[in-house]
């Protein structure tokens, strides 16, 4: 440069302090979470890959959508079949193909609770939280055994957490566009599964419980939010409408009409089960170490760091909220610091605490009715796992402490290393027991030997005799494991359905048509499964196949040429064909 000549270079800007910046979530602390989310990860796919296991038949269902996509299932919403669709477009329509972008949305869950983590407790304490409570999630033994299966629960869990994130930020800031991301997660929540709608519970006390610059209703932003959810929801609404909601009746008859029983013991059996979808260990840690936090926070970190403070206020999340109110009152009656409900310090060490229990006991409560009123499954309440882990997280790893106080570590290993173990022994007993465990006791059991009975099978489907006929089972479960397993020769899939019945997809839109003089292939799980073919003029049987999976069950599976359909009844035939109908059929060699 000419000395000569005026220095006009613009000068850097300085850096903000401390205070006025998030704390950083990159570092060693979060590569370590990484690797080991990515190990374990890799580890669960070469059990899919190497155990011997298939699909299981709700994964052969939503494969066997994904090929049609559309605004709604019998069943479900959309989104499941837009998620394999897509896995199978990067991975193949392979066992791994189907599963991999469902199982990864378990690690992608993990790593949003370190930036949920963040934004509950702003400090390098909370960032710490957050890699704690990722690393247990990764480990609990619902995410072990869940994770194995491409379901509705994986990318619900992980909408859940964010739109627990978004939701916490938008009270909080009240910004118009924090409330349309909530919107936004909450719609492609709900396009995964209903259960999502649930969190219209979290979100309502949301508004009252946790002081913001403004709470209630009387405001645009929360309206917002319904707006956009209502939005994305629509096509699936509409859907719904056009085939007279089916996916709404299903729901509601699941939850509202099982047909198991409800009562004590099958609460009590549900509430056991959420502890070990948490781990027993870590559920323990937490019990016993509840209290210490907020006396750690009340012992060890002295007022004037709130007051000149740290990393407690960046304007992004506290400006309109904490509104210069961050240094802690005397305390309170109770021992906890008194300090004004709209300050920083409040909202970290008292609002995100509640705020984590109304993001879980909502769904918990509403799946303890369901199992009092006719049984509940055990992943019902899966979402609610979520603040569970945080809040067991939070009592690990303190987020309002200094870094370097001493924490319970020691619980840490134990929670995560029994987690491993118990899902490790879950997953492996049929190894261990070298293929003698009870069918009862082994959670893959009803993945394995549809590979091996369908691929013996298959040469069936060569014969030209066969070739290019439509396959009829009278079960779901066979209907899913044929159109998945026989994906080669693309075949076609009836539904026998003689009471017109649409109690799953397959009566809802494969039902075989009653008209007489169809030609099928059979497929069942019995060597004589009468009620079926007495409706034809000629049977004819193919082949059988049955491969052991446990001592006490095995897939048996037999193919039958079917010609001359008779129509579902007497009365059918006749009003076709105007002749008497025949009431049993032949027999060919």
């Amino acid at each position: 440069m000419n000395p000569s000549m005026p220095n006009t270079s613009i000068p850097a800007a300085s850096p903000k302090p401390a205070g006025q910046r998030w704390p950083r979530i990159w570092g060693p602390r979060f590569i370590k979470l990484l690797a080991f989310a990515a190990l374990l990860t890799a580890y669960r796919l070469l059990v899919v890959k190497f155990s011997g296991i298939s699909l299981f038949f709700d994964e052969s269902q939503y494969w066997d959508w994904s090929r049609d996509l559309d605004w709604g299932y019998y069943s479900k919403p959309p989104f499941i079949a837009g998620l394999i669709w897509l896995s199978t477009k990067l991975f193949g329509s392979g066992v791994l193909g189907v599963k991999t972008l469902g199982m990864l949305t378990y690690p992608a869950t993990a790593l949003a609770l370190v930036g949920y983590a963040r934004a509950l407790w702003p400090t390098s304490g909370g960032v710490r939280t957050g890699l704690v409570a990722g690393g247990l999630y990764m480990t609990l033994p619902m995410v072990g055994l869940m994770g194995m299966v491409v379901s509705t629960d994986g990318p619900l869990i992980l909408c859940w957490t964010l739109a627990s994130w978004a939701l916490w930020r938008a009270q909080l800031t009240n910004r118009l566009s924090q409330w349309a991301l909530v919107g936004l997660i909450c719609g492609v929540g709900i396009m995964d599964k209903y259960t999502m709608a649930a969190f219209a519970f979290t979100a309502v006390w949301t508004l009252w419980g946790v002081h913001g610059p403004q709470r209630g209703i009387a405001r645009l932003g929360p309206w917002l939010a319904i707006a956009v959810t209502a939005l994305i929801v629509a096509p699936n609404v509409w859907w719904n409408v056009q085939h007279h909601f089916p996916t709404f009746e299903h729901t509601a008859q699941l939850t509202a009409q099982s047909n198991r029983s409800g009562g004590i013991v099958p609460t009590v059996v549900f509430l056991l089960g959420q502890v070990l979808m948490l781990g027993p260990i870590a559920v323990w840690a937490g019990v016993l170490l509840y209290k210490r936090p907020y006396q750690q926070v009340a012992d060890t970190v002295p007022a004037s760091q709130w007051a000149a403070s740290s990393q407690m206020m960046p304007p992004s999340q506290w400006k309109a909220s904490a509104q210069g109110h961050s240094k802690p009152l005397a305390p309170s009656a109770n021992g906890r610091p008194g300090v004004p409900k709209n300050s920083a310090y409040y909202f970290a060490s008292v609002s995100s605490y509640r705020f984590l229990w109304a993001t879980a006991v909502p769904l918990l409560l509403i799946a303890v009715v369901q199992a009092l009123h006719a049984d509940a499954h055990v992943n019902w309440a899966a979402p609610a796992m979520v603040g569970l882990t945080m809040l067991i997280a939070s009592r690990l790893s303190p987020p309002l402490v200094p870094i370097a106080t001493p924490k319970p570590n020691r619980w840490l290993v134990a929670a995560i290393v029994s987690n491993l173990l118990l899902t490790s022994l879950v997953l492996h007993l049929h190894d261990i027991t070298g293929g003698k465990l009870n069918g009862r006791w082994d959670v893959l059991v009803r993945m394995r030997g549809w590979q091996e009975a369908f691929s013996t099978l298959s040469s069936v489907l060569d014969e030209p005799t066969v070739q290019g006929l439509p396959v009829l089972a009278d079960q779901r479960l066979l209907l899913t494991q044929a159109a998945y397993h026989w994906r080669d020769h693309q075949v076609k899939t009836l539904s026998w359905n003689p009471k017109g019945l649409r109690q799953d997809h397959y009566q809802f839109l494969h039902s075989m048509p009653n008209k007489v003089g169809q030609d099928v292939l059979l497929l069942a799980d019995n060597a004589h499964p009468n009620a079926v073919l007495q409706r034809f003029a000629n049977v004819r049987p193919m082949q059988s196949v049955k491969v052991m999976v446990a001592p006490d069950q095995a897939v048996e599976l037999h193919v039958f040429l079917l010609r001359g359909f008779l129509g579902y009844d007497a009365q059918s035939y006749e009003e076709q064909t105007g002749a008497n109908s025949p009431y049993s059929p032949s027999q060919e060699n």
